[in-house]
């Protein structure tokens, strides 16, 4: 899988979230297996995600959600330095905003935004999402937080408390058969019946 190193280490270095290598190479195989056209990413951060799905898979174009006007400015640097804005399409705005108005559908979404706002993103999602449409949530284990391998933080607790409420709807969801697989910080894998 080509990744870039230099955005990875920026990332690491000024503490912005970004996502792990296995988790992405899951992702971009599932696409290209699944062959996938249309994704959309919630939570760019500074492009490391989509510029790696759109390096290594077949997909058609990537919409990516950011609120952080930073980070989003950083992550037009790096897009339009790897040629990809015919590819990726940046958009700086409340993803629940974008969630509520796009009439666009997508075959992929991968949700890797405000890990508390997973469970009042999902009824938006099911609705964009195509019949064997694929959605993946990262960091379902939250550190161990939410499996209680570790202690949960004072300022954690109701993101724990979200995350555990979307990780009991999605496996019992009537539109969709999921799967928390062990991958990265934990991955909530499911397909819309």
């Amino acid at each position: 899988m080509k990744i870039d190193e230099n955005i990875k280490h920026s990332g690491i270095e000024h503490k912005v979230p970004i996502s792990m290598d296995d988790t992405l190479s899951f992702i971009c195989k599932t696409i290209n297996e699944n062959a996938c056209k249309s994704v959309l990413e919630i939570g760019t951060a500074i492009g490391f995600g989509s510029i790696t799905i759109a390096e290594n898979t077949t997909c058609e174009f990537i919409d990516s959600l950011e609120i952080d006007e930073t980070r989003y400015a950083e992550a037009q640097k790096n897009v339009a330095a790897h040629k990809l804005t015919n590819k990726i399409n940046l958009h700086l705005i409340d993803a629940m905003d974008y969630l509520k108005t796009t009439t666009k559908t997508y075959d992929f979404i991968y949700l890797d935004g405000p890990k508390g706002q997973y469970i009042n993103y999902l009824p938006y999602i099911i609705k964009i999402l195509n019949k064997n449409g694929i959605l993946v949530a990262d960091n379902l284990n939250f550190h161990g937080m939410v499996t209680g391998e570790i202690p949960i933080s004072k300022g954690c607790r109701a993101m724990i408390k979200g995350l555990k409420k979307y990780i009991s709807t999605i496996t019992t969801h009537p539109k969709l058969t999921t799967q928390i697989l062990p991958i990265g910080d934990g991955l909530g894998y499911s397909i819309k019946k």
